[in-house]
């Protein structure tokens, strides 16, 4: 009697993968409500701003180095993306200036990460001393390091991240 009990929740799933409708799995992109308004928000007015970055990934630099706090500057990145055009291409390298902010209420050391004068994030609290102290020996009050920011070309609704070249 036991061993049916084990049994009911297998054929439970085997009977969903059976029965469920394979052609609602098959959507395309296009006919999909929410790729519709991603698209209506990404491609929308063209921003223009000074730009040195590129598409292509210089040679010899390692984009090691994560940034924190991308998904709350969403806005800015996404106007990143449409001032380069870059729908299409999933990456967008330049250069990124690391810019010590003194005043910021949760850490007295946090470094926010700017790009073409748009922030797109911070570098992780447990090493903002380190990079402020690295900073502060520069002699300057900022420090400008590789950016290389990504998101995936296939997503409706992709993430951006931010990775930068810096090594202590």
């Amino acid at each position: 009697m036991n061993t049916y009990f084990t049994f009911i929740p297998l054929l439970g799933i085997i009977a969903f993968v059976v029965l469920r409708n394979p052609s609602s799995a098959k959507v395309s992109k296009s006919e999909r409500i929410d790729f519709i308004k991603l698209a209506e928000s990404i491609h929308g007015a063209e921003v223009t701003l000074a730009s040195s970055s590129s598409y292509e990934a210089p040679k010899g630099v390692d984009y090691s180095y994560d940034v924190v706090g991308e998904s709350f500057r969403r806005d800015g990145l996404l106007a990143l993306v449409r001032s380069h055009k870059a729908f299409d291409t999933g990456e967008i390298y330049g250069s990124a200036v690391l810019e010590l902010e003194p005043t910021n209420e949760f850490d007295p050391t946090a470094v926010k990460v700017v790009v073409e004068g748009t922030q797109v994030g911070y570098i992780p609290k447990f090493d903002s001393p380190a990079v402020t102290e690295m900073v502060k020996k520069s002699g300057k009050s900022s420090f400008e390091v590789p950016v290389r920011i990504g998101w995936d070309t296939n997503s409706p609704s992709p993430l951006i991240g931010v990775r930068i070249a810096l090594t202590f």
